[in-house]
């Protein structure tokens, strides 16, 4: 119901500020004097109701219902900031850790609820609706867990395609490996065509005595030219 009494038809911002001053616990007639010295007070009075300043009634009024309206929608904005900053924390821990607590809490109660079911007769009415109530909030963990499972799985296939869409540096050419290595050294000099002025260095020592022919006396004698 919409209030239409002399402080309800005040400014938005003046009955807020009113609101947060009777927060403070201000003395009533402080406000009062002050809403009544309000050059914006003083018309809305003259034009709704003649001119009649705001009295210790109408405060009265106005703080058992208006205010109490006030401190309750306050409540509730408080309510939803503390929220908010605790949903802040959440994805962290509710990335599957939290329904993964939840089920083995429920499958804990299913072990002590067995132990209530007697075996050879009915069960009692509280512990089959104990049973029912487990069964359901099994259902809906089993579901939490589901969806926590398959956006674990996006996000491993994001990444996955993430790191395939990724541009790999090209790999160097054989001709090319070891190209600035091979940069570094000096270029081999070409053989010289006198074998005397740059003899090749042997990795064997030089024989002290010349080798044995390969042919005995007999048959190289055999193949000498008259």
């Amino acid at each position: 119901m919409k209030r239409t009494g002399k402080i309800a038809r005040l400014p938005r911002t003046l009955r807020d500020q009113l609101n947060q001053r009777l927060y403070n616990g201000e003395p009533g007639v402080d406000l009062i004097q002050w809403l009544n010295s309000l050059p914006e007070v003083q018309a809305i009075l003259a034009e709704h109701f003649n001119g009649v300043p705001i009295s210790p009634q109408n405060l009265s009024e106005w703080n058992n219902g208006g205010f109490l309206d006030w401190l309750a929608i306050q409540d509730l904005l408080e309510s939803a900031r503390e929220f908010a900053a605790d949903a802040a924390q959440l994805p962290g821990f509710t990335d599957g850790h939290l329904a993964d607590c939840l089920a083995h809490t429920i499958t804990a109660r299913y072990a002590v609820l067995l132990n209530k079911m007697p075996l050879d007769g009915p069960i009692p009415p509280d512990v089959l609706a104990q049973y029912n109530l487990l069964l359901r909030l099994h259902r809906m963990t089993f579901q939490v867990q589901r969806r926590a499972l398959q956006a674990r799985k996006d996000r491993l296939a994001e990444a996955q395609a993430e790191r395939k869409s990724t541009p790999v540096a090209a790999a160097t050419p054989p001709s090319q490996k070891g190209g600035s290595a091979a940069s570094s050294q000096k270029p081999t000099t070409p053989p010289s065509p006198h074998a005397s002025a740059c003899p090749t260095p042997t990795i064997l020592p030089p024989l002290a005595t010349p080798p044995r022919p390969k042919t005995s006396p007999i048959l190289a004698g055999f193949y000498q030219k008259p």
